[in-house]
């Protein structure tokens, strides 16, 4: 009776050591598991994304969009161009304010739920030439860079058939509201080229 009353510590001990460890590995699978589902769901988001494209379902497919900051995408990337262009047609003050101000309204007007379906109708046709076969959404995504840049933030560089010598398509995505929602589209554009400075020695 004495050795099973002085046992009782060491019984008690090993249930509390063995309990704690139960809970240790409950906590690392459930963290595990965590983890894995936080890198796999920015791909989900994606295949969400072609799915939706492929099928036109623009109302899956507007789910997956903040709208305001996608709007703002797009409006920083005609204004860059058209600044561009102004600055070599030299336009007068009012003319590029007009100008700026009128591509910023057709921008507010057309990036819209609504007109998503055309959007997409006109985007993808322009972003593959017609002498080229529209890929499929698995072949696109075989060719794609991702990568994370933050811990909520993650980026998708496309390369398009027909467009080898021009920047990749790229996607940004960012966790809104604990979902994963395209932030900003960059569409191709040329590469600018490469100055190669010349180290041959001068004849002078």
């Amino acid at each position: 009776m004495t050795a099973l009353t002085s046992a009782g510590p060491f019984v008690r001990r090993a249930a509390s050591l063995n309990n704690l460890q139960a809970a240790r590995r409950v906590c690392v699978g459930a963290s595990a598991a965590a983890l894995g589902l936080y890198l796999a769901s920015p791909f989900v988001t994606l295949w969400n994304i072609g799915s939706a494209i492929q099928t036109h379902d623009m109302m899956a497919l507007g789910q997956v969009i903040n709208w305001s900051e996608l709007d703002a995408s797009i409006k920083h990337q005609t204004l860059s161009g058209l600044h561009l262009e102004q600055a070599s047609d030299d336009l007068p003050d009012f003319g590029s304010s007009f100008a700026t101000t009128a591509v910023s309204n057709a921008v507010d007007f057309t990036v819209t739920q609504a007109n998503l379906g055309t959007l997409v109708d006109q985007a993808v046709p322009a972003a593959i030439p017609a002498n080229q076969p529209a890929p499929s959404f698995a072949s696109l995504v075989e060719k794609a860079s991702v990568r994370f840049t933050r811990i909520d933030q993650f980026e998708v560089d496309v390369p398009l058939p027909g467009h080898e010598h021009d920047t990749p398509l790229k996607i940004e995505m960012r966790i809104q509201n604990w979902r994963w929602k395209v932030t900003k589209v960059e569409f191709p554009t040329a590469r600018t080229p490469i100055m190669q400075a010349s180290v041959a020695p001068s004849n002078a």
